[in-house]
C-alpha cells in the first residue's frame, strides 16, 4: 500500500510540474487557404473572411464560423474585426493596406496567400510557426507535397492550353504566376502565354489573340457576382468569337465555376487530379 501511495504522489507531482500545452491563440483567417490550413492544424478560427465565387473548397468543419465582409483595399471593418478579439490575423497582400491599423490594435498579422503549388508547403510551415504548431504544420506540408507528387504521376501528354479568367465578358489570360495558371501547368498543360507578363498573374487579352494562339484546350473561369456565374459560364462555353480555334473544333472548351482555380487551398492535389481528368485528359 505504501508503494502504491508513493507512486500516486510521484505521478501527481510530475503532472503538476509538467508544462501545460499552450492553447491556440484566437485567430481570424481572412483567406480560404489560411482558414482551411489552420483547421487542419486543429485550430478553429473565431471568424473567416468572405470569398467570392463560392465556398466549394472549404472543409465541413468551417461551417458556422462567422464571416467578415472584406472591402478593397483595407480588408475587414476594424470595428467588426475587433469584436472577435483576435490575437492573430492571417491576412494576404490583397489586404495589406489594412495591416498597420490591425497591428496598432495589438494584433499579430501574417500575410499568407501562395500563388503557386510549390509555395503551399512553405506557407503551411510558416503558419504553423505563427500559431506554435510547427510539428503538425510540417507533417501537413509533407502530406500535401506527397499528394501533389502522386497527382502529377503518369502525365502522358501536355496539350496547349489557355486558361481564361472571365471578368464579366472581358477575358484575361491566367499566367504561370497565377494560382490557376500554375495548377494547370502542374497538371501537364502547356500555357500559351508567351510574351504576356503581369505582376497580378493575369493579362488582358482579346478574342482575336485567343484565336491567333489557337489553343487545343480552353479552360474558362468566370468571375463575378454569384447570380451572374451561370450566364457567364454559358457565354464562355459557346463564345462564337472562338469558333476558329482547335479547342472549339474539337469540343474542348471547358468552364470551371468553382473556386479551385481562383484561390489556393491545401487540397490542391485533388484539383490537379480534377484538371487532368476533366480537362486535359492526360
Amino acid at each position: 500500500m505504501k508503494l502504491l501511495a508513493s507512486l500516486a504522489i510521484a505521478i501527481t507531482t510530475a503532472a503538476l510540474a509538467a508544462p501545460a500545452a499552450e492553447a491556440a491563440p484566437r485567430v481570424v483567417a481572412l483567406t480560404p487557404f489560411s482558414a482551411s490550413t489552420i483547421t487542419r492544424l486543429g485550430v478553429r478560427p473565431v471568424a473567416i473572411g468572405q470569398t467570392l465565387g463560392g465556398t466549394d473548397q472549404y472543409i465541413g468543419s468551417l461551417r458556422g464560423v462567422p464571416v467578415l465582409r472584406l472591402s478593397h483595399p483595407l480588408g475587414p471593418n476594424l470595428e467588426q474585426l475587433a469584436a472577435y478579439r483576435p490575437k492573430v490575423v492571417l491576412s494576404s497582400k490583397t489586404w495589406q493596406r489594412g495591416t498597420p491599423a490591425m497591428r496598432r490594435m495589438g494584433m499579430t498579422v501574417y500575410e499568407s496567400d501562395p500563388n503557386s503549388v510549390a509555395a503551399i508547403g512553405s506557407e503551411t510551415r510558416a503558419i504553423g510557426r505563427v500559431l506554435g504548431r510547427t510539428r503538425a504544420a510540417d507533417q501537413l506540408a509533407r502530406k500535401i507535397e506527397a499528394d501533389v507528387a502522386a497527382a502529377k504521376r503518369g502525365i502522358r501528354s501536355r496539350p496547349r492550353v489557355l486558361v481564361i479568367l472571365g471578368v464579366g465578358r472581358t477575358p484575361y489570360a491566367m499566367l504561370a504566376n497565377s494560382w490557376g495558371g500554375d495548377v494547370v501547368r502542374q497538371a501537364g498543360g502547356t500555357l500559351l502565354t508567351q510574351g504576356l507578363t503581369s505582376p497580378s498573374g493575369t493579362a488582358r487579352i482579346s478574342d482575336e489573340i485567343v484565336v491567333k494562339r489557337n489553343p487545343d484546350i480552353i479552360i474558362a473561369v468566370p468571375h463575378g457576382n454569384p447570380g451572374s456565374i451561370s450566364k457567364l459560364a454559358s457565354y464562355y462555353r459557346n463564345n462564337p468569337n472562338w469558333r476558329n480555334t482547335n479547342a472549339v473544333r474539337r469540343n474542348r472548351v471547358y468552364v470551371a465555376t468553382g473556386n479551385s482555380l481562383l484561390q489556393p487551398y491545401p487540397g490542391v492535389a485533388s484539383t490537379i487530379r480534377d484538371v487532368r481528368r476533366k480537362f486535359l485528359k492526360n
